[in-house]
């Protein structure tokens, strides 16, 4: 096969380009299928743009959804931002950097649209950091904007409140699958920070359980509504990244794939791991030390390697009935 240059597609050949609304807004710094968020039959895409200023509110952030199209037209995120081909969802406040991540919700409250998720890794700042919140914005018709301060009072979707200051829950946002069987998909936030059994940055992710309510989440009180998979040693960083892992395994459930690229496999300094959590009905914490029979990990090769800084399911690459998987180290040496 040919290679894709995105000149060609910046020119409308195979494909089209989506451009930024404004100076620094940095969009495109996350991307994502949004699923199908209007229920036209075409699934849509979500851009987020963590550094914009939505009514003035500086890197409060803004993600974009564009609606599925059948040409190859060049978009501008300014046109979405007015409600033609899509909707925005504005940042709740200022230096939230809502939006570092987004992705697909897949069908959290069972309506038939899919879902939203956008992350807003800095919401809640104290002293360096924030404690994080994490918002879901369910799917719509309509292209009117969202404003996630009302997603955050449960009009729209509902918001998932981080756990501890500095914790950063929201680095990382996914669908996480239909992890327990119950018909309606899931989520999984990172908090690459957060100090499980007072273990420094070991990180900790949530699995939230799908779920027709708005009621606000928090993650300190998460009960019966999930459960939390806990980061093996101090300054992994695990929940840096974390994705839906498919069906990996074969037994109906979802699984999940979080990524601790500051781990140290074998003694190999910063060489990261990548913990594949098999789907489960249960709310019982999973604790990545003792993952046994629940998963397995998956070593980083090299020492600096950062293995795990990505992760994400792969779908069936090998035909073979089953899902895999793919994880990125970035600063591996080939």
């Amino acid at each position: 096969s040919s290679a894709v240059d995105l000149s060609a597609i910046a020119s409308g050949t195979g494909g089209f380009v989506i451009g930024g609304e404004s100076a620094w807004d940095s969009s495109g710094h996350s991307v994502s299928s949004a699923g199908d968020v209007n229920g036209d039959g075409l699934d849509d895409l979500i851009v987020g743009a963590d550094h914009a200023d939505p009514a003035n509110k500086s890197a409060a952030g803004k993600s974009y959804v564009v609606f599925g199209k059948t040409n190859a037209s060049a978009i501008n995120l300014s046109a979405i931002a007015s409600g033609t081909g899509g909707f925005v969802m504005n940042g709740e406040n200022a230096n939230d950097f809502s939006a570092f991540s987004v992705s697909s919700a897949g069908d959290v409250n069972g309506d038939g649209l899919d879902d939203l998720i956008v992350g807003a890794f800095f919401a809640g700042f104290d002293a360096y950091y924030g404690t994080g919140k994490s918002y879901v914005v369910f799917g719509k018709k309509d292209k009117v904007a969202v404003d996630l301060s009302i997603i955050a009072s449960g009009t729209g979707g509902f918001v998932i409140n981080g756990e501890n200051t500095n914790d950063l829950s929201g680095r990382s946002v996914s669908s996480a699958g239909d992890v327990n069987g119950d018909g309606l998909d899931d989520l999984i936030v990172g908090a690459y920070q957060a100090d499980p059994d007072n273990k420094s940055n070991a990180g900790k992710s949530y699995v939230v359980f799908g779920k027709t309510d708005k009621d606000a989440v928090n993650l300190s009180t998460l009960g019966t509504g999930g459960f939390v998979i806990n980061g093996e040693n101090a300054d992994d960083s695990s929940g840096i990244s974390v994705s839906s892992a498919g069906d990996v395994n074969g037994d109906g459930l979802d699984d999940l794939i979080v990524g601790a690229y500051q781990a140290d496999p074998d003694n190999k300094s910063n060489a990261g791991k990548s913990y594949v959590v098999f789907g489960k009905t249960d709310k019982d914490a999973v604790n990545l030390s003792t993952l046994g029979t629940g998963g397995f990990v998956i070593n980083g090769e090299n020492a600096d390697d950062s293995s795990g800084i990505s992760v994400s399911s792969a779908g069936d690459v090998n035909g073979d009935g089953l899902d895999d998987l793919i994880v990125g180290a970035y600063w591996a040496d080939p």
